[in-house]
């Protein structure tokens, strides 16, 4: 069974215990935050900025995520009519699978305007629905949520939708720090432990200096 990835750009692929099994589906459909295979010149040196499995909980790992796509949460690093210059991803999630960490960096010709139309797209996409290797996700929702400001500017998205009779829940934020943009994101079954984001978070900004 797939579950579904939004910052790095689709299915979580790590296997589940049995008892997650039944909702193996994570943070946003299928490739929200995904890219494409081109614009990496400066990736080698963008990913020296990623969190660290050291930066992580006891018993976390690094996961893997393949590409895919749901309804108008697909590819939201990636927006049109914005140059992506570079990106670098990172996963990692507990020891039982769940929660769900996802990071990832991007450079844009136009760092304001690439983080801008990220925004835009995110407050547009109020509700989603479609399917992902068969498994039909309903009740998508998208929406504005308070949160501490980070870099030179940020929002905070909370991400809702069933699959399997499962409701996911994730918390999202976008940031621009400086040229680089970065998309990080906690996902869970039950609600998103905000303490522990925040935690993430500011570790991930720290690393950008």
């Amino acid at each position: 069974m797939s579950r579904i990835s939004l910052i790095s750009g689709g299915r979580f692929t790590k296997q589940l215990p049995a008892a997650l099994a039944v909702a193996a589906a994570l943070v946003v459909p299928a490739g929200a935050l995904g890219i494409g295979a081109a614009a990496s010149a400066a990736t080698p040196k963008l990913s020296t900025k990623l969190l660290t499995i050291a930066q992580m909980p006891t018993g976390w790992s690094v996961v893997s995520l393949k590409s895919g796509k749901v309804g108008c949460l697909g590819d939201l690093l990636q927006p049109k009519g914005v140059t992506l210059t570079s990106t670098a991803s990172t996963n990692f999630s507990s020891k039982a699978g769940v929660p769900v960490v996802e990071e990832k960096l991007a450079t844009y010709a136009n760092t304001k305007t690439g983080y801008n139309k990220i925004v835009a797209n995110l407050a547009a996409c109020k509700h989603f629905s479609g399917s992902l290797n068969g498994q039909k996700i309903t009740g998508g929702t998208v929406r504005n949520i308070s949160f501490s400001h980070y870099g030179n500017a940020s929002e905070a998205f909370a991400v809702s939708y069933t699959i399997q009779a499962t409701t996911v829940h994730e918390d999202l934020l976008i940031i621009r720090d400086a040229s680089i943009v970065v998309g990080i994101s906690e996902g869970n079954f039950g609600p998103v432990n905000t303490s522990q984001l925040q935690g993430f978070v500011k570790k991930a900004v720290a690393d950008l200096a």
